[in-house]
């Protein structure tokens, strides 16, 4: 009876050692996933702007926040004044699409109080302004916004018959509509420049068209985007000068290619691309709050991956791809970001 009571208590003895072993497998495996995927049990409503160089930038995070566990959904497309709303009332969690300071004037009157702006993923990245076909410029002589107060000038780019040049600019809603409205409100350029708001595509559609067909055009467009490859400054356009949608925002820039003189007042600042995010949001979840400080994006990857889209008519989901390469592709400064933003949820 001694030899099974010994043995009975040897197989006890392991069937506890091996539940304890079991219980500390268990513990670990549950701290190294709660390490590596610090977003786990998390849903974030991410939101996008409505032009197509957001698209590659918006999921960039989409891919890295659900590396650190996050449950992700499609970002919501959205206006920039709804966005900006949206983010300050936590019905969106974050927007990675700000323009500054061009936005500025679209920001909820407390929205620094409830929602923060990171410091820029891509610094001075936002070029824009107004472009001139290149065979206007040379047979009118044209050098800036202001030229179009030249009869002969304004009748050549009248294409409605309303004795105003058209201006093919932006939609209500975006920061450069606002924009062009108050550089013709400011510099009293009403009676001569007609601001055609509709649809951008639609809008460059028109200016190409004309270009294409050897007739005037002058249009508003910006970089990183596809617009910029369709029609070529230096080859098909040229950046005029233009006044400062406010003095102190105007910029004299140096060496922009197919600028028609050096330096060049664009009109505007280049613009700092910023990820905007809700506060509450931000408190919660520290991780993610790392990873906005973090990332940093190549203006070239995103023009080329906007013109991708748009030389292959790609939907928002079909660029995730690409996305998911670009970040393949970039392990070795990519990973670290997301190390900094596991360490920050420790």
């Amino acid at each position: 009876m001694m030899k099974a009571e010994q043995r009975k208590a040897r197989r006890m003895g392991l069937f506890a050692m091996a539940g304890a072993l079991t219980l500390g497998t268990a513990v670990n495996v549950a701290v190294a996933t709660a390490d590596e995927q610090p977003g786990a049990g998390v849903t974030v409503q991410p939101a996008v702007a409505t032009w197509t160089s957001a698209v590659p930038v918006s999921w960039v995070f989409v891919e890295l926040l659900g590396e650190l566990g996050y449950n992700v959904q499609n970002p919501i497309s959205l206006s920039n004044p709804v966005a900006y709303l949206a983010i300050s009332e936590g019905d969106a969690h974050y927007w990675p699409n700000g323009w500054f300071p061009l936005h500025n004037p679209q920001l909820p009157a407390n929205f620094h109080d409830v929602a923060t702006l990171f410091d820029p993923l891509c610094p001075a990245c936002g070029i824009q302004g107004y472009l001139v076909d290149k065979g206007s410029i040379e047979q009118y002589g044209i050098t800036g916004i202001e030229d179009f107060k030249r009869d002969e000038v304004r009748a050549a780019f009248d294409a409605t018959g309303d004795g105003k040049a058209d201006l093919f600019g932006c939609p209500p809603g975006w920061g450069c509509h606002e924009g062009i409205n108050a550089m013709l409100d400011k510099f009293e350029l009403h009676d001569y420049l007609n601001h055609v708001d509709a649809g951008y595509a639609a809008n460059f559609a028109e200016a190409l068209s004309r270009i294409e067909a050897g007739q005037p055009a002058l249009y508003y467009t910006w970089g990183p985007s596809a617009w910029l490859l369709s029609l070529v400054p230096g080859e098909d356009v040229m950046w005029i000068n233009a006044p400062g949608i406010v003095e102190d925002e105007a910029e004299r820039a140096e060496g922009v290619a197919g600028a028609v003189t050096d330096p060049i007042d664009m009109g505007y600042v280049a613009a700092d691309i910023q990820v905007a995010a809700n506060n509450d949001f931000l408190e919660q979840n520290p991780a993610a709050a790392e990873l906005f400080r973090q990332v940093s994006i190549p203006l070239v990857w995103i023009s080329e991956v906007d013109e991708q889209m748009d030389a292959r008519d790609l939907s928002d989901a079909m660029v995730r791809p690409l996305v998911q390469e670009w970040i393949e592709a970039n392990r070795e400064t990519v990973d670290p970001w997301l190390e900094a933003a596991r360490a920050a949820a420790r």
